[in-house]
């Protein structure tokens, strides 16, 4: 870098845009109120970093008070950060481990013991008790298992994307570094990063993951590192599974925890030897993928199928003794590393970063004293990763202290800047800027909203910029409300608004929300469970009059503004007829290959005669044909029939959404606005 260049002036860079950089960025610009520029080390790794290949589960180790406290901290981090910047929520979906062999069986009675003593909710489990937490696993030959409820998943790449928002909402600077970072200098006691806008700083952190090792070393303070492979596989279910608890066997050294869309993402340990990070396989072994997927089929052997939907590998970097190194580097004044998290960055980064956010600031180094990068000091010899789950402590070291917490601050919750617009005309729906707002029902948000829109109910979008983090829509004939929206702070402005028939929102934002039962069914994997007793065609424009006849009965004249938009191409019926008279409907609205099933309704006095069955085998057998992928549908009041016709052909139950009633109580209706319902009496069923 040339003496003539003015470098932009900073107090801290780090050098790494990784969740640990990122979260590091954030709390040093909104907390501790330094100028901050992350600069994200592509060139030092070659593909996908373990930030974006985190498998992204949050569980209490139990290694010892101090990792537990970071643990608690980290998840509480990402729970403000969920409910502030609209990441993807923490879903609390528990943890169980499970052992076959005695060293298994006195390695779960220790962690009882330490969880215990912690305050952390623990169950020990018998093995009949087993079946009831996962029951499409066949774990007759476990001995034991140990449940912390408390255990939950993160989208990891949501995440990071969640707190690189906030480190640019409180003044970091974030970037991308050209050129080579052995281009960091220090130079008159400051650090000087070239490129083609220079920076300069008094403080340098390292925190880029797999690269870290070679960075360090190219700025003078070697450290015990080793980038290693960290392999995962999503696998596709047959049936598509409900959320469940993360399953940790110890002697199979294997995860698995539920992953969106009804999916299974399962991973091993991963590797055990030194990888080069400018040359190593992105690609998931074959051998692994075949392992991993034949260990599956046979613990999973409740599933009819498994099939592989992706695998792919990333870099973790290992320490020798599996605790990070987080703090000062040794003999290099105002450097600090953030490294060396043994593939469990994710379920540590936000508790790490906040504190070497405050011992940056402030000096003192005590809460971090077990991460010390000082405990290693010299040549180190090289070692082989060790990313077992367990960790043996040594008996003769005594345990890392117990970490006073840091006080908590508030988060960004204020919604002022989230602004409310009500959309007047469809064409307002294609300029929209959507961000996810919903696991089941992305894909149909704008056509929920144009068919609001057309029957003239009424759409309200939430936007923060030009983004949209919330969508509310209401019909025409009831109070009855649907929100989407992933960001709590919207989500209470929903509540708050909700009357007479209140709201549908995909969380359990409060207390008193009515479970609504989503079923769904990948169409890649369907087969037909039942032939048809019933004929069952596809509705024509001539059937509208005998179709509304029927859905008006049962309905109400709700569904009048609704009939009375069709035929529109996204939406298909099929209908079943007895001496020309129209006895059964079903309706599908489709997106490309998505679909949702609504509005099905059988005339009372041919109930029981397998018409409901038919009509949605018929639906499915359709979807198949043409291309379909998903298919997802919600079943309203616990109605029996309803769902045992959806399983009947071929659906299972995926998940849950809640109806929080407003001023007036009741339920009413389906998920969507657009869709049928009426504002006298509850609906029925619509799966």
């Amino acid at each position: 870098m040339a003496e003539e260049e003015p470098a932009e002036r900073f107090d801290v860079i780090v050098l790494g845009a990784g969740i640990i950089g990122a979260a590091l960025s954030y709390y040093l610009a909104a907390e501790n109120h330094r100028r901050v520029v992350a600069l994200d080390v592509a060139e030092s790794i070659r593909g996908p970093s373990g930030s974006t290949t985190s498998a992204g589960i949050l569980s209490v180790q139990g290694w010892d008070p101090w990792d537990l406290a970071i643990v608690r901290e980290t998840v509480a981090e990402y729970a403000r950060l969920a409910d502030a910047e609209g990441t993807a929520p923490l879903r609390r979906n528990g943890g169980l481990r499970v052992a076959r062999t005695d060293e298994g069986v006195r390695w779960l009675s220790r962690l009882e013991s330490m969880l215990s003593s912690e305050g952390v909710e623990v169950h020990p489990l018998r093995t009949g008790d087993l079946s009831d937490r996962l029951p499409f696993a066949d774990l007759s030959d476990v001995r034991a298992g140990l449940l912390t409820p408390d255990d939950s998943v993160v989208d990891s790449g949501d995440l990071l994307a969640g707190y690189l928002r906030a480190a640019r909402r409180a003044g970091a600077e974030v970037r991308s570094l050209e050129l080579p970072v052995d281009r960091a200098i220090e130079r008159d006691g400051r650090w000087h990063v070239g490129g083609p806008t220079p920076v300069a700083a008094d403080s340098l952190v390292v925190a880029a993951g797999a690269g870290s090792k070679r960075l360090l070393s190219a700025l003078g303070a070697s450290l015990p590192l080793a980038p290693f492979r960290a392999q995962v596989v999503q696998l596709r279910p047959g049936p598509l599974q409900a959320e469940f608890p993360t399953l940790h066997d110890l002697d199979l050294n294997l995860y698995a925890r539920p992953a969106p869309l009804g999916r299974i993402v399962v991973g091993d340990g991963t590797g055990t030897q030194e990888e080069d990070p400018l040359r190593w396989r992105t690609e998931a072994d074959a051998e692994f993928v075949n392992r991993t997927t034949v260990a599956g089929a046979e613990l999973f052997a409740g599933l009819s199928s498994i099939r592989v939907e992706r695998a792919g590998a990333g870099l973790c970097v290992a320490s020798p003794d599996r605790y990070p190194l987080v703090g000062p580097a040794p003999g290099a004044p105002h450097l600090f590393v953030a490294a060396g998290f043994n593939g469990l960055g994710t379920m540590r980064a936000g508790g790490l970063a906040r504190r070497l956010a405050r011992a940056i600031v402030s000096g003192e180094w005590n809460d971090l004293a077990p991460a010390s990068p000082a405990r290693f000091v010299g040549p180190s010899a090289p070692f082989e990763p060790r990313p077992e789950f367990p960790l043996e402590a040594d008996p003769d070291v005594p345990l890392p202290r117990r970490v006073a917490p840091l006080p908590e601050v508030s988060v960004r919750t204020d919604a002022d800047d989230v602004l409310a617009r009500r959309l007047e005309r469809v064409s307002e729906v294609d300029h929209l800027r959507w961000s996810p707002l919903s696991e089941w029902f992305d894909p149909f948000l704008p056509l929920f909203a144009r068919d609001a829109i057309r029957t003239g109910g009424t759409v309200e979008v939430m936007e923060e910029g030009d983004t949209v983090r919330g969508l509310l829509l209401a019909g025409t004939s009831e109070g009855v409300a649907s929100g989407f929206t992933r960001q709590r702070r919207v989500a209470d402005r929903f509540l708050d608004r909700a009357d007479a028939g209140g709201i549908y929102l995909e969380d359990a934002w409060r207390p008193g929300g009515a479970p609504v039962e989503l079923f769904a069914a990948d169409l890649r994997d369907w087969v037909a469970r039942e032939p048809m007793r019933n004929p069952v065609r596809i509705a024509r424009s001539d059937d509208l009059s005998g179709i509304r006849s029927l859905m008006r009965a049962e309905l109400g004249p709700g569904v009048d503004p609704w009939i009375d938009s069709l035929p529109r191409p996204e939406e298909t019926g099929f209908v079943c007829e007895v001496d020309r008279r129209v006895v059964g409907i079903s309706w599908l609205s489709r997106v490309g290959a998505f679909a949702r099933g609504h509005s099905f309704v059988v005339h009372p006095r041919f109930r029981g005669l397998g018409i409901g069955t038919d009509l949605l085998t018929a639906r499915m057998l359709w979807l198949h044909q043409t291309g379909g992928r998903l298919v997802v549908s919600e079943i309203y009041d616990g109605n029996v029939a309803s769902r045992t016709a959806a399983e009947r052909a071929g659906m299972t139950f995926v998940a849950r959404m809640y109806h929080f009633p407003g001023r007036r109580g009741g339920i009413e209706g389906s998920v969507t606005s657009a869709a049928p319902r009426t504002a006298d009496r509850p609906s029925r069923s619509n799966p």
